[in-house]
């Protein structure tokens, strides 16, 4: 009996990128361009520079590029680097059915094994594409059981889209290919705890994603054996890991829906749970020209994963669990109009007015959102002003879903704001690569990134 494995692995192994429509194909480029950009910005963060300068002095075979550095390491540990740095800012794409980010899994171990292996940017674009097919399809049959027993589907999940993205492109049979996909679930982890205490780590679990998908494909190559039925198997990842799995629609229009299309791209630097709120805040002030000073308290009503996950009522202490906190997220978005990568310091954090703001912001569930969750992940914002009235909003969806979506130039806008510091020249240069991917080699790429070191070190 053909396992689950299996059946995605002749798949994976048969796909073409000639078969892929033009807008699967465009859609990917949009991801790949927007997780280069938060990656950069990601550089600039804690967690990114403490595992770069580790990872640069390991040594170690020079097959694919770490980014922020002009090195290239071993393509298992740039994949580690850099799902890191492109997790940083918690500003990747996800996908909001499976409740994670989906382009973190695939994009990095996609791209490492393309430079190690030499490949072309279809070769690559259709890797990524592929990764993002599994990683989707397994974390919506598996949640919200798997995220109400505290794991972090990113990174358990993340593992399959690593390897199978990472197998794609480094041309693995059918045999090899279940082999790779299934050592890579022996290494599926990622805990919720992390919201809860060291939320700078929560990078870690999408870059051990991309590693253990790397690692796992090499060790395919050399005649490893993964088990094929890690995932259904009688002591197996659904058991281990869910207390209920819908596979019904598992394999639904396989090959002709991309779930890749169904990516949202985020906005503000923090949680996704908490993006229908901004927008509502955000919009209230602008088309009632509202400012912060007028604000005498706002109620939230949305639904109880938005609560469990960032419904805090206590005053975070660093700004890696701001972005995990829906009232103070909400403060700061009325405080500065925008939560950009650059908002989220350790001086919004002491901030006294935002934190007198955080103290007269509510949180509650609406059965009404609760019921629509995942189809909508909304939120009713009510503002009451300092004058006695009050200003209203209601967000179904937050800008970047595909019902709500991002243009290319909310896109570009985005890269080009997330990469302003490493200079105009560099940028527009990686820009040129990343729109032309399928008509360049993946080195071109890599070599635009390399640039980045002069001024990232």
């Amino acid at each position: 009996m053909e396992t689950i494995l299996q059946r995605f692995a002749h798949h994976f192994v048969n796909a073409k990128y000639e078969d892929l429509p033009a807008e699967v194909v465009d859609q990917a480029k949009m991801l790949i361009i927007d997780l280069i950009g938060v990656s950069i910005a990601g550089l600039r963060k804690d967690f990114p520079r403490i595992m770069i300068d580790y990872l640069v002095n390991l040594g170690g075979a020079k097959e694919a590029t770490l980014l922020g550095t002009n090195k290239k390491i071993p393509a298992v540990f740039a994949a580690l680097g850099n799902g890191v740095s492109g997790h940083a800012l918690d500003m990747d794409d996800g996908y909001r059915y499976g409740g994670l980010h989906s382009g973190i899994t695939a994009i990095p171990a996609a791209l490492a094994s393309a430079e190690a292996h030499g490949r072309d940017g279809k070769s690559f674009l259709l890797s990524v594409v592929m990764g993002c097919e599994i990683v989707n399809r397994l974390a919506k049959a598996m949640n919200p059981s798997h995220l109400n027993r505290g794991f972090h589907t990113t990174g358990t999940i993340g593992v399959f889209g690593a390897s199978a993205a990472a197998g794609v492109v480094a041309g693995l049979n059918e045999e090899e290919m279940v082999s790779a996909m299934g050592i890579a679930g022996l290494q599926s982890a990622g805990l919720m705890e992390i919201l809860h205490n060291g939320a700078m780590m929560k990078p870690l679990h999408p870059g051990k994603s991309g590693m253990a998908g790397v690692l796992s494909v090499q060790l395919a190559k050399r005649g490893a054996k993964g088990p094929a039925t890690v995932l259904e198997g009688k002591d197996g990842l659904f058991r281990a890991m869910a207390d209920r799995v819908t596979l019904d629609e598992l394999f639904q229009d396989l090959g002709k829906h991309y779930s890749i299309c169904d990516h949202y791209v985020k906005f503000h630097a923090a949680c996704r749970h908490t993006h229908p709120t901004i927008d509502g805040v955000l919009s209230i002030m602008r088309e009632k020209a509202l400012k912060f000073d007028d604000i005498e308290s706002v109620r939230i009503a949305t639904y109880p994963v938005a609560i469990s996950f960032c419904g805090k009522n206590t005053l975070p202490g660093i700004p890696e669990a701001a972005k995990f906190n829906l009232q103070y997220s909400t403060a700061m978005a009325a405080y500065f109009g925008d939560l950009g990568e650059g908002r989220y310091t350790q001086a919004a954090i002491v901030n006294r007015d935002i934190q007198s703001l955080f103290s007269r912001i509510s949180v509650e569930s609406d059965p009404r959102w609760a019921e629509a969750y995942p189809r909508e992940r909304g939120a009713t914002i009510v503002i009451r002003t300092k004058r006695g009235g009050n200003l209203s909003a209601e967000v179904p969806l937050a800008k970047g879903e595909p019902e709500n979506p991002a243009s290319v130039e909310d896109i570009v806008s985005k890269f080009r704001q997330n990469t302003n510091w490493i200079g105009e020249k560099v940028t527009d240069e990686l820009l040129k690569v990343l729109f032309a991917l399928d008509r360049r080699n993946v080195a071109d790429l890599t070599k635009a990134m390399r640039r980045i070191a002069r001024v990232a070190s």
